[in-house]
């Protein structure tokens, strides 16, 4: 009886130990979780780059000034500003930032922040693809096809295109492929539009898959 009596009592401690311990944890669980809410909040609500991106652009850093360009082009952290966004990308362009020159011809291009010009749009595209900028090259390539900025030349749009191609650019390579299936500036080719299509496809890119099972589907 003794015994018994003193295990119930052993029993009652270790529950009344194990409840201590299940609040305890249960405290600490609440603890980091509203620690963790807090975090959150403070960088989704109080964080906000645009003030220390603007502090090293007006310092000179030329990759700040194309980041606070692309800022002040998507309004994110600040209002939406094509001229504000024309200013600080033709900033970083001036200061040697050559990807500037990329977001320069884009908006020479569409006409924001700037007066339209076809002529800077074939100018900025050359700037950034003498340095190897991808989008750059495949933008060039199509103002040599469109005759943006430079006469119409289909035989140079081809080979600037399937320059960046065999550079492993996976969107140059999907345009390079429809280049040979077409016959736009070289001579038709579906077994090397096939090729293009495939390399563009191992590179993930996502329209080369439908490429491929129509270009397969007429054989």
């Amino acid at each position: 009886m003794g015994k018994e009596s003193g295990r119930r009592g052993k029993n009652r401690r270790n529950r009344g130990g194990i409840l201590l311990m299940e609040l305890e944890f249960n405290v600490v669980l609440g603890t980091v979780i509203l620690l963790a809410l807090a975090v959150f909040l403070t960088v989704k609500y109080v964080y906000n780059p645009f003030k220390s991106t603007l502090k090293k652009a007006s310092a000179g850093d030329p990759e700040a000034q194309y980041r606070l360009g692309y800022l002040y082009y998507q309004g994110k952290y600040v209002a939406q500003d094509y001229r504000q966004a024309f200013h600080w990308f033709q900033t970083a362009a001036q200061n040697g930032y050559f990807k500037a020159h990329t977001a320069l011809a884009g908006l020479y291009n569409a006409g924001h922040g700037c007066q339209k010009s076809n002529a800077d749009t074939f100018k900025h595209y050359t700037l950034a693809a003498e340095q190897g900028d991808f989008e750059a090259r495949v933008n060039l390539a199509v103002c040599h096809l469109k005759g943006i900025g430079t006469p119409v030349n289909e035989t140079l749009g081809f080979e600037t295109m399937k320059a960046a191609a065999d550079d492993k650019s996976p969107i140059a390579q999907l345009l390079t492929g429809d280049m040979y299936e077409r016959g736009c500036g070289v001579e038709k080719n579906e077994t090397l539009a096939l090729k293009y299509y495939i390399l563009a496809g191992n590179q993930g890119e996502p329209r080369a898959k439908e490429r491929i099972k129509k270009l397969k589907s007429k054989k």
